[in-house]
């Protein structure tokens, strides 16, 4: 298995270095053929959205069609599939990707709750995010 830094998958995408777009293409297409998986850690897409929306100006539609289409590709695996598809989906609906990831780790993970400061992030997890949380 051979894994994607952030800088790839964005070159892979955005091609704004056509050579090493083009490295890219040929390794996806050769693990399409060979059956070998490119896996992609879940901190390698919290970067790639942060690029998207920083460097890029991606809109918030743009990136999640992106992220959509990128967890249904075969070729890859992630790290946390189930905590990668909860964000995305999250995403499209509004908030931070990189909060999302979070809180759908710790769910993930079995946490009862996750304490936060975060305003916006209390007000989308209410029952989840929390200043006050319970110890037993």
């Amino acid at each position: 298995m051979i894994a994607l830094d952030t800088n790839a998958l964005v070159r892979l995408i955005v091609e704004d270095d056509k050579k090493q777009a083009l490295e890219v293409r040929r390794l996806v297409e050769k693990a399409e053929k060979t059956g070998e998986p490119i896996f992609i850690l879940t901190e390698v897409l919290i970067e790639t959205v942060w690029v998207f929306q920083s460097i890029y100006e991606c809109s918030r539609e743009e990136i999640h069609q992106f992220l959509k289409k990128l967890v249904r590709t075969e070729v890859f695996v992630f790290s946390d599939p189930d905590v990668v598809s909860g964000a995305i989906q999250k995403y499209g609906k509004g908030g931070d990707f990189a909060d999302l990831v979070i809180v759908m780790q710790a769910i993930n993970h079995r946490a009862r709750s996750l304490f936060s400061f975060d305003k916006k992030l209390q007000k989308k997890f209410p029952k989840f995010v929390t200043q006050n949380p319970s110890i037993q």
